[in-house]
């Protein structure tokens, strides 16, 4: 249902229309309402929109338009009857045109005589349809006057009896968050779920990758990336971002689970890591190595979108709703890009299980670090996220290892509670060298808020540097390089819900540690300190100093030797703070 301006002049209109005949998109079909009252808040028609008609939008489709008098009762009905069967029998998207007029203000409190003078001395003559369509029944002898005033009262009683019924009974919220397609899920999680897999499992895993039918003919080279990705899973070489994410995939498949990815060049990966799909170098058909583990009925869709982000986040955020037995995921090419896309995230993702008692377990993949790529393709603007996060409504995690990824996507699916997942997933370390796994990582353990140091001895820490993402790995390599034994580097996988209780032992653990220091790479007022600063020094007690950037209207610089000097002091600075 549509209003006159917003069909006309609302993006997202036009991105949705654009997705009905897309394959992993298509619903078989749209109708389309247009209440067309012929004036948007205040503004005029010709204000409005520049065509002959707010539905110009929908030519497009190369669709039927029906425009129709709301007046008359009997052709708005016809046309719903067209309009319904049109889309049942062509599963095309069909739009209604009704135009009518809005017979009081845009509110209670609003005088529409104000700025629509003259509109509206017609509207105050004008009888109402029901008038109208009364006085065409009684003019063509279909009613009398006692037919008319029997519906009337009949009608005027049952609207009095359900008030007074409002009135006897006591009201209660009863919420069906948890029937249907929801039952058995709860507002609170359990335990922390088994995310660990059989290593009988991971081994069918690692050879699905290279058990290619004889007649398919996939890139040489990407065969030999899939070669290399089965020697990782079996433990011959390091564990890279791409084995481990798509091993997470096929494990759920297999568990019964289905997988949905949707975005821009998901099937590749935007930084060619993922390769879930592999061409045919003659026909260019695709082939899904991982598909064979649906074989028990779960359903695998990876689907490249069309360059949209607002309409196709709000798809996936509805299936989500729909399919909570779905690993529902939706990433951007680039975690800027999901500015495009923030109403999704203002209006529904981060607020919609306390504003309706509707659940998502949607997982957005914003790719973010700082690589001296320039501000649009830098920070996936972590601190609006952040500022998001209250009542325990959504997990924001920036992983910073191949098996943490594994565990989260599987922890998604495997607890009975569903919450949006943000996380600023990486670019650099997807090939990282010191960003690996080993297979016994995905055989054991489950996903960890916190990343502790496992490399200085807790007795000679001095200082200890909470951080997030990928500039772990610039502090990492800087104190490695220098020898220096004394510093301790902790890394916060997930930034909320707060990991409150294994800070407070850290806290402890390290209670004769003269120094602490938050560092990241972002702008003082962007990235998590702001949120660092109030949960974690103000809430936790942590006295934590900042290290990293200044504030910068600019996400990044854009010029790559200014880049990588900016890095290089943040990560001397920590260590010298």
């Amino acid at each position: 249902i549509h209003g006159d301006s917003a069909v006309a002049g609302q993006g997202v209109v036009a991105e949705s229309l654009n997705m009905a005949n897309l394959k992993g998109y298509s619903v078989g079909g749209t109708i389309h309402i247009v209440i067309n009252n012929q004036i948007g808040f205040t503004a005029e028609p010709e204000e409005t929109f520049s065509g002959e008609y707010c539905t110009d939008v929908a030519r497009m489709l190369q669709v039927p338009i029906f425009h129709v008098n709301g007046d008359d009762a009997e052709a708005c009905n016809l046309v719903m009857q067209l309009a319904t069967e049109y889309r049942q029998k062509f599963h095309k998207d069909v739009f209604v045109d009704l135009v009518c007029y809005r017979k009081y203000g845009h509110n209670e409190g609003d005088d529409p005589t104000f700025t629509s003078p003259a509109m509206y001395k017609e509207i105050r003559q004008h009888k109402s349809p029901y008038t109208l369509y009364k006085e065409k029944l009684l003019s063509d002898s279909t009613l009398d006057k006692a037919d008319v005033e029997k519906i009337e009262n009949d009608y005027t009683a049952l609207m009095q009896a359900a008030y007074e019924r409002t009135r006897d009974t006591q009201t209660t919220i009863d919420p069906d968050m948890f029937r249907g397609a929801w039952e058995g899920f709860s507002k609170q999680g359990d335990k922390e779920p088994k995310t660990a897999i059989s290593k009988k499992l991971l081994s069918d895993i690692a050879e699905s990758f290279i058990e290619i039918p004889t007649d398919f003919k996939p890139h040489p080279k990407i065969f030999k990336a899939m070669e290399k990705r089965t020697a990782m899973l079996k433990g011959k070489e390091p564990m890279d971002w791409g084995a481990a994410e798509v091993a997470a995939y096929a494990a759920l498949l297999n568990e019964g689970f289905d997988v949905r990815i949707s975005g821009q060049d998901v099937n590749r990966g935007t930084f060619s890591h993922r390769h879930v799909a592999l061409w045919d170098n003659d026909s260019s058909e695709r082939f899904y190595p991982i598909a064979k583990f649906s074989e028990k009925g779960a359903l695998l869709e990876v689907h490249n979108s069309c360059l949209s982000e607002l309409a196709v986040l709000g798809f996936e955020y509805g299936y989500s709703l729909a399919a909570p037995k779905t690993l529902t995921i939706w990433e951007a090419q680039f975690g800027d890009f999901a500015n495009g896309a923030q109403i999704t995230f203002d209006q529904f993702i981060s607020c919609a299980e306390h504003k309706w008692h509707r659940m998502s377990g949607l997982t957005c993949l914003l790719p973010h670090g700082y690589e001296g790529q320039g501000p649009e393709h830098s920070s996936a603007r972590p601190e609006r996220y952040l500022q998001l996060c209250a009542q325990n409504n959504m997990i924001v995690c920036n992983v910073t290892t191949p098996a943490q990824i594994f565990h989260l996507l599987r922890r998604q699916m495997h607890q009975n509670v569903r919450k949006p997942l943000v996380v600023f997933s990486p670019k650099s370390l997807l090939r990282h060298p010191m960003a690996t796994s080993v297979p016994d990582d995905l055989t054991n353990g489950a996903f960890q808020p916190v990343l502790p140091e496992t490399d200085i001895a807790d007795a000679k820490v001095k200082k200890v540097v909470l951080c997030t993402g990928k500039v772990y790995y610039d502090l990492k390599a800087h104190r490695d390089e220098n020898g220096i034994d004394d510093v301790a580097l902790v890394r916060l996988e997930q930034l909320y819900p707060v990991a409150e209780n294994i800070l407070k032992d850290l806290q402890k653990k390290y209670a004769k540690a003269k120094t602490w220091v938050w560092t990241q790479e972002e702008s003082k007022n962007m990235g998590a300190w702001s949120f660092v600063r109030d949960h974690l020094v103000d809430g936790l007690g942590l006295p934590l100093k900042y290290v990293g950037r200044p504030a910068s209207a600019s996400p990044a610089v854009g010029y790559t030797k200014r880049h990588l000097k900016e890095q290089q002091q943040l990560v001397e600075e920590t260590f010298k703070a």
